[in-house]
């Protein structure tokens, strides 16, 4: 009897709970039907393309956020703040035409309070402002395009894209050749694969919101260049006769001289220029000092104009990392045998787009990986026969006193002046 009396309790007490719990669904958290009080004081303070608007929150304890109205590219928008923040972000802005702003604060409820208006007029969005920096010069085969973004910042870069179109003439009409996508305060790109002929090049500016500038154009007559043929080259590390080495610092801080590094077995100096990508290329011996001297007879005399070069990849696994190149220099001459002819023509530091720390890897990472990476020779540089690649780290030992080198390809473009 006692434990029939026990499972009643039990059971009626599940039900009072379940019931609770039912009724406490079904209860409306916030049921104020009424609209909170509306915003005071706004004022606005112009950005580019948009305006900060500070106000006053209404004293109403139900409020959710503040809504500002707007039209922007012909359609109305909104932009919304909580109630933590007394100021609302109007931004995308294609113009500098004044706009009217309306401005509501909004319940829990979604009840929304009497409109207040404020009259905007913004700065001259950053669409324009970048179009008016372009820096425009033809180099080889294409063109160099410098720009400055004044409204982007490292803690708020501003997305846009600047695009590049050429004039078709049998259809009278511009044709996309480029575009480049860029959040940084400022930098620069190349257009490659164009003819050495003059042509009618135009370049706008597009951002998120779809805002767009006008086309600039310009006549430009790109420089001729042509892919070098590595299978040609020559490793100067072997054979007679034996060049001395520049040493010029960098030196290895063990206090020896730079020197020649060997190569592992199956990854000759050869496999650098056969097109091959991936777990495969040169690789020199290891636990060598650094700096290290590789010297490359190119057969012919060239006016280097860029190269490119690919990690090694090993499935992902040793991109920006392993013995991958961090830092070098590339140095040239025309007389070997005189160690105080060569000449440095380049100094780089890899760099990896998203920062992140050694083995995390983002997309924009992997995808500059996969495509090389591209460096070019100053326009000035003197027309050279012999180049030498100067390996100072790898992005396993950054700064470190030994290393070694590996890479899965490389490419050299130029004039071959013989």
């Amino acid at each position: 009897m006692k434990n029939a009396l026990k499972v009643v309790t039990f059971i009626a007490a599940i039900a009072f709970v379940m019931q609770s719990c039912k009724e406490e669904t079904n209860t409306i958290l916030h049921d104020d039907s009424a609209a909170p009080g509306p915003i005071s004081n706004p004022v606005a303070e112009a950005i580019p393309g948009g305006a900060i608007i500070r106000y006053e929150l209404p004293a109403n304890e139900n409020l959710l956020y503040v809504k500002a109205t707007y039209e922007r590219g012909g359609k109305e928008v909104v932009s919304k703040s909580s109630l933590y923040n007394d100021q609302v972000l109007i931004e995308g802005l294609g113009d500098i035409r004044e706009r009217e702003i309306t401005l509501v604060a909004v319940s829990r409820s979604e009840v929304e309070s009497t409109p207040v208006t404020i009259r905007i007029t913004p700065l001259t969005p950053p669409i324009e402002d970048v179009l008016e920096s372009l820096d425009i010069v033809a180099s080889f085969g294409g063109m160099r395009v410098a720009f400055e973004n004044k409204a982007a910042t490292p803690e708020t870069p501003t997305n846009i894209v600047i695009g590049v179109v050429r004039w078709n003439e049998e259809l009278k009409e511009w044709e996309d050749i480029d575009a480049h996508y860029t959040g940084l305060a400022q930098g620069d790109f190349s257009v490659r694969g164009l003819d050495a002929e003059e042509r009618r090049f135009g370049f706008y500016v597009k951002d998120v919101w779809n805002n767009q500038s006008d086309t600039i154009s310009m006549d430009l007559t790109p420089v001729y260049e042509e892919e070098i043929d590595g299978t040609t080259f020559r490793d100067m590390r072997s054979g007679s006769p034996q060049y001395p080495i520049p040493q010029m610092p960098p030196l290895p801080a063990s206090g020896e001289p730079v020197k020649h590094p060997g190569n592992l077995g199956s990854w000759p100096f050869a496999r650098l220029w056969d097109g091959e990508l991936g777990n495969t290329g040169f690789h020199t011996t290891e636990r060598m000092d650094v700096p290290i001297w590789i010297p490359i007879d190119m057969r012919v005399r060239v006016r280097l104009s860029r190269y490119k070069i690919w990690q090694r990849n090993n499935n992902g696994g040793y991109l920006y990392s392993h013995g991958n190149p961090h830092e070098w220099e590339i140095w040239g001459t025309n007389t070997p045998e005189d160690v105080d002819s060569w000449e440095r023509l380049d100094h780089q530091v890899m760099v990896k787009p998203s920062g992140l720390p050694l083995g995390q890897l983002s997309n924009d990472d992997l995808a500059i990986a996969e495509a090389g990476h591209e460096y070019e020779f100053p326009i000035d540089a003197p027309s050279v026969r012999y180049i030498a690649w100067k390996h100072i780290d790898s992005w396993a030992a950054i700064e470190g006193a030994t290393g070694f080198l590996h890479m899965a390809e490389m490419k050299i473009w130029g004039q071959v002046q013989e």
